[in-house]
């Protein structure tokens, strides 16, 4: 019970101070990972112009920062309340007869608002935003191709498999009519390079394991770029087509053949990037996620939908789970070594993080134990360890 307002807002500013400070660092910290990760995308931002640039990073701060939550606010309780507990301050509440409620009040109240914050960062903000910056860093790979290919003189693409019938976003039909399902990479070269039209280009294809299954030689190509599905889109004309284009027959039975044409009735669709549905669903918002879920008929897609649901909304909550079990802890610690407080509070926040992202993985062939509801473990056990360390504290 809070016997003086006064108190409250003190623990209340200390905390908060120590919690947003550890965010902002964690923050940091993620967003430069995130940064080398995409180094050169961001270098290619920064040519175009410095707003593309400044845009490009505005749309990583969300998903930097729905990870950096969690931990930021255990790493700050513990530094600030070991730094209390150091200084003999909880004691000297104990001393006049407040009980441990007066911390806990202040804290849970500040908790609370950090999961309210990280319910909408970790499953609607930070992945819209990912799905903008991949939308983002695809139109500036498109309109960055004749840099790179004048630069690096080969453009290299990866060649998904076959998709499902779900999944209408796919390679392209006329590479598929041709070259089979077992192209698997894809690599092209043009003499001369403009804006629309490229002339005397030559693509090679290889399988799964690089091994050259055709070659095709081009006069010329309108090039239509697709910044929605992320494809180039070669219209081919003067094409010569040399390979192994019957992928039925076995190995030893093959031999290559050579053909000639004037144009495609299709374009040659290239990818840019993986559009397989794990990647795409990870883009998506909770409505459009349940929406999914409610219209998918495969039964393994719907599982995958439903643990990254329970997934997300668990670690939206963990900030309040971990600060009951956080709160005993930093209590008992009293350490004023910072660097002791804040391993501490790394450690069992990765470990609550591989708890939540583990389980329900490892549990997701086995449908009668619910996989997706074991994402709450980790939230469960950490609130009814930390009240009961709490209640014998007290």
């Amino acid at each position: 019970m809070i016997r003086s307002p006064l108190l409250f807002r003190y623990l209340f500013r200390e905390v908060s101070i120590a919690t947003s400070a550890s965010f902002g660092v964690v923050c940091l910290i993620l967003f430069y990972g995130n940064v080398v990760r995409n180094d050169e995308y961001f270098l290619q931002a920064l040519f175009h112009s410095p707003e593309t640039f400044f845009t490009l990073s505005g749309l990583l701060i969300p998903y930097a920062a729905a990870y950096a939550l969690p931990l930021g606010f255990v790493v700050g309780l513990l530094l600030a309340l070991g730094r209390m507990s150091a200084d003999k301050e909880i004691l000297a509440m104990r001393t006049v007869g407040l009980g441990v409620s007066t911390v806990l009040c202040p804290v849970v109240l500040l908790a609370l608002l950090f999961s309210v914050l990280s319910v909408c960062l970790v499953g609607e903000w930070g992945p819209r935003s990912r799905a903008l910056f991949d939308l983002r860093k695809t139109e500036i790979v498109l309109d960055s191709l004749d840099l790179i290919l004048n630069r690096d003189g080969v453009l290299m693409f990866d060649i998904p498999p076959v998709p499902d019938e779900g999944n209408p976003r796919g390679s392209s039909p006329a590479l598929r009519s041709l070259m089979g399902s077992e192209v698997r990479r894809c690599g092209l070269a043009a003499g001369n390079v403009e804006r629309d039209v490229w002339r005397d280009l030559r693509l090679s294809f290889r399988d799964g394991s690089d091994r050259m299954v055709g070659v095709l030689s081009a006069r010329s190509a309108k090039v239509r770029r697709d910044r929605v599905r992320g494809v180039l889109a070669l219209h081919l004309e003067g094409i010569d087509l040399e390979g192994d284009f019957n992928s039925s027959v076995s190995e030893s039975g093959r031999r290559p053949s050579f053909v000639s044409f004037d144009s495609w009735s299709e374009p040659l669709e290239l990818p840019l990037h993986d559009v397989s549905s794990g990647t795409s669903l990870k883009r998506l918002g909770y409505f459009q996620l349940y929406e999914a879920y409610l219209d998918s008929a495969d039964k393994d897609r719907r599982v995958e939908i439903s643990i990254l649901l329970n997934k997300n909304l668990a670690l939206g909550c963990s900030p309040i789970c971990l600060a009951i079990m956080a709160l005993p802890l930093s209590l008992r610690v009293g350490r004023r070594e910072t660097m002791l407080n804040a391993g501490i509070a790394i450690c069992f926040a990765m470990f609550y993080f591989f708890l939540v992202t583990f389980l329900p993985a490892a549990l997701r062939d086995f449908s009668s134990l619910h996989p997706a509801l074991w994402s709450w473990s980790p939230n469960v056990l950490s609130a009814f360890v930390g009240a009961w360390v709490l209640a014998k504290h007290d």
